[in-house]
């Protein structure tokens, strides 16, 4: 439980010297520069011990070391010698290096007494200085593979005494070698080596835990939380592929697979590691999800021996010879590509899927199941017996949760036209029906008639004003689909159409992004896609509609609600931004997606965008920078001015998604200072820039809160808690809290965690949690009823990069080798919101 004795005053915190500024958060009191009390009208608060019998509790859990604790680290070098080189160079693997380092270490090799542990990187940790014999050396051959360890020298100190954020990950790296002996390791998840196991299609899935140490303000915590992985089974590969991939457990195999079941055998092993076992060494290979040509009989490997007879010869004769073989390379090098019998293969044992967009998320626990989940994990763990957790006298309180204070924001106001509808409805005067298809219905008709009539009876209850006649098209797919688009989407500019509605009806996802892209960057013609199957076999057509009607609306510049907490006199403009990964992107060839999306006016009801596309430098997977900040912000200046009579704003809210607790620096001194050399670029010399405050987004931590009942059952809080001490990072340079501004429909809250980077507007802590908690209400897409984890300019700024990924082709770095640039739509279609 946390003490709340000593109450940090948040306020003082983040005010700033700047004594022009004015909260642009609309309240019924003068506005002031004193701390808000802990209780007004628009936050009830709870202590704990409070009138309520239930609580809130957090995965956080106390934990301590030993005082006056130094920790001495040691840059590392782990090689092994290379015969072709003649020389010792770096070890790649991970999993190599802690396995020999391991051995060294339990050996007592490095120094007699002393006790280390390392990161698996370059960096070794330990309570003794050894600095004077610096630098070690020590060499081992073992299997035939010469290897060693150097130690360089000393390069930091931390401690106990006082901790900050490289003794916390000191020991956060200790912790983590503990467990290691005690569960299985993948990417910093631990599992269980007798999990239970469940089946989820082809596929098992495991439940693990992830944890880091945080410093917060009540003290150091272990931060728990569960995760569920899909993994590949340890399998034979012809069994996965017969019962689980192509479901025919209830037949026996035949001996051969058509054309169709290799294509879908080809669309799921792609880049799987697999094994073989042709002797006592395995072998690990990487399958490129091709197929040979022929069958193994005409498969020659040398002289006139084929595959057949090469395997036979080592002892393995073939039950399958009608089976083609599958094209893979060794692990490192993907220049030598062989062919590999289907049944000398098995699926490399704790292979974890690799998740793409097509995949189907993994369904999430319910609260209760999470909640029990997270304190068997840790109840689990022994932080008591190895050498390391003694070496630093680490305690971690295991049997409850933490109990934490929080308040309730009060929802805010959602206000309507007077006829409860839109506020703003843009009524169309020329719009277009279109049906894509790549297949016949035979009640495509009826399907089409069903989407326009409930289509046009939503535009009626909201106000909005339809065509009564509309130009209707049915294109069917075929090699000819693009020129057929182009033919019918000039002719429907060339009429001022202001809006298609397109009913698809293709299995082929690349179609939708075909017509996507002709219609957006080739024309500039707003588009809102309908599914046929959904219009087919759904019941509530009604709704269905009601939300396709929602977004045409806003892609229209119109205005479907407003949030009363925030209109206010003063011009503000607010800017969410957030740069997406492509997954799985080793080699870093593929372009991450950088957006901003800003509001056209200071109820945030209105939007308009900027993406760009950006390489990360040799040797790196991705940019997280955004390169082209300033050039987007400018033209997103330029627009605000032009949609609001020529003024700028005065206040500008930046909400930047992505950022980590180490970047926190790197953004104040980049990111903060290309905002401001936009501000200095559109605003005239004579006026003053506008005032920043700039809020970093973090959605990426393991923080979870629960309510737990006196029944002890547990729930999800409610929409509106949050907690701004306790758990929130101790650092003072940057004041953070947690809220919880959804009601999710299935699992657990994923809670936002807000870190103020800069200031300017002088926000009192109170006013900047109910203001972002009134952003998270101002998506026009979403039910009036609804709001949303995060403000709605991040989840624009999310949607917008995942939208322009799938409309630009993801093309390796331009030849001229530039490392960012903007995404350009039609003209017509730049300064639209949601222009995808």
């Amino acid at each position: 439980m946390c003490d709340k004795n000593d109450k940090i005053n948040k306020s003082s915190k983040i005010q700033q010297t700047n004594t022009r500024a004015t909260s642009t958060l609309a309240t019924t009191n003068e506005q002031s520069t004193i701390p808000k009390p802990s209780q007004t009208s628009g936050i009830e608060s709870r202590q704990i011990g409070g009138d309520t019998d239930d609580v809130i509790c957090t995965n956080h859990f106390p934990c301590s070391f030993a005082d006056n604790l130094t920790f001495y680290q040691y840059d590392v070098i782990i090689e092994e010698y290379h015969e072709k080189q003649g020389k010792y160079v770096n070890i790649t693997s991970r999993e190599k290096r802690r396995r020999f380092v391991s051995d060294i270490l339990l050996a007592k090799i490095i120094h007699p007494t002393a006790v280390c542990w390392y990161d698996e990187g370059f960096c070794m940790y330990s309570t003794t200085n050894f600095e004077d014999q610096l630098p070690l050396m020590h060499e081992n051959e073992e299997h035939g593979y010469r290897r060693r360890l150097t130690i360089n020298s000393l390069c930091a100190t931390s401690g106990t005494d006082e901790l900050n954020q490289f003794s916390t990950r000191v020991i956060e790296t200790l912790i983590k070698q503990v467990l290691k002996e005690q569960f299985k390791a993948i990417d910093s998840i631990f599992y269980p080596w007798d999990g239970e196991i469940d089946q989820d299609g082809p596929h098992d899935l495991l439940t693990g835990f992830r944890l880091a140490m945080c410093r917060t303000e009540s003290g150091p915590t272990l931060n728990v939380d569960t995760t569920i992985t899909r993994f590949y089974p340890h399998l034979d590969l012809l069994p996965f592929i017969w019962e689980r991939l192509l479901l025919k457990n209830k037949s026996s195999f035949q001996g051969w697979l058509s054309d169709e079941q290799y294509n879908i055998i080809s669309l799921h092993l792609k880049d799987v590691e697999i094994t073989t076992a042709q002797s006592e060494h395995e072998k690990k290979y990487i399958l490129t999800g091709d197929f040979s040509n022929d069958l193994p009989a005409k498969i020659h490997i040398r002289d006139e021996e084929n595959l057949l007879s090469y395997y036979k010869h080592l002892g393995f004769e073939l039950c399958y010879p009608k089976l083609y073989c599958l094209k893979a390379y060794p692990l490192g090098n993907p220049t030598k590509i062989v062919d590999l019998p289907i049944e000398y293969c098995s699926l490399r044992e704790w292979q974890p899927v690799k998740e793409n967009e097509f995949m189907k998320p993994v369904t999430a626990p319910v609260v209760h199941k999470r909640y029990h989940s997270i304190l068997a994990a840790i109840q689990n763990c022994n932080f008591h017996d190895d050498e390391l957790s003694k070496e630093i006298q680490l305690e971690v309180r295991c049997d409850k949760m933490m109990e934490i204070p929080y308040e309730i924001l009060t929802k805010p106001q959602i206000t309507l036209s007077r006829h409860r509808g839109f506020t703003d409805p843009v009524p169309i005067d020329n719009m277009a029906f279109l049906y894509l298809t790549d297949r016949r219905e035979p009640n495509a008709r009826q399907m089409q008639e069903k989407l326009l009539n409930n289509f046009y009876d939503a535009a009626d209850r909201q106000r909005m004003a339809l065509p009564e006649n509309l130009d209707e098209y049915e294109i069917f797919v075929d090699r000819n689909l693009e020129s057929t688009l182009r033919n019918r989407l000039s002719r429907l500019k060339n009429n001022q159409c202001q809006f298609i509605l397109c009913l698809s009806n293709c299995r082929n996802q690349e179609i939708h992004r075909i017509f996507k892209q002709i219609a957006s960057i080739e024309f500039g013609l707003v588009t809102q896609c309908a599914n046929f199957s959904k219009v087919k076999n759904m019941h509530n057509v009604r709704t269905y509609c009601d939300n396709l009607l929602k977004s045409v609306n806003i892609k229209l510049s119109g205005e479907n609600k407003r949030i009363a907490q925030l209109e206010t006199p003063i011009k503000t403009m607010f800017i969410g931004a957030d740069v997406q990964h492509a997954k799985n992107n080793y080699k870093g060839e593929i372009p991450s997606i950088a957006a901003v999306v800003a509001s056209m006016n200071s109820e945030c009801t209105v939007t308009n965008q900027r993406v760009s596309r950006q390489w990360p430098k040799e040797g790196k997977q991705s940019e997280e920078t955004i390169l082209l900040l300033k050039n987007m912000v400018e033209e997103l200046l330029i627009a605000f001015k032009t949609s609001n009579d020529g003024t700028l704003p005065e206040h500008i809210v930046f909400f930047r998604d992505g950022v980590d607790d180490g970047q926190f620096e790197r953004i104040q001194n980049g990111e903060v200072v290309d905002l401001k050399k936009a501000f200095q670029a559109v605003y005239p010399a004579s006026s003053s820039p506008p005032l920043l405050t700039f809020i970093v987004v973090k959605k990426r931590h393991n923080t979870r809160l629960f309510r737990l009942l006196p029944s002890n059952e547990v729930i999800n809080v409610e929409s509106g808690v949050v907690v701004d001490e306790c758990i929130v990072n101790a650092n003072p340079n940057y004041p953070n809290f947690f809220l919880n501004s959804h009601e999710p429909r299935l699992g657990t809250n994923k809670i936002g965690n807000y870190v103020v980077i800069v200031n300017e507007i002088e926000y009192l802590f109170s006013d900047l949690e109910e203001l972002t908690y009134s952003l998270c209400h101002t998506d026009q897409r979403i039910d009036n009823r609804m709001s949303e984890s995060i403000p709605s300019v991040v989840h624009l700024a999310d949607a917008a990069a995942s939208r322009a990924r799938q409309l630009f082709f993801n093309q390796p770095r331009s030849p001229t080798q530039i490392q960012a640039e903007m995404l350009r739509v039609h003209e017509d279609m730049q300064d639209v919101p949601n222009m995808f």
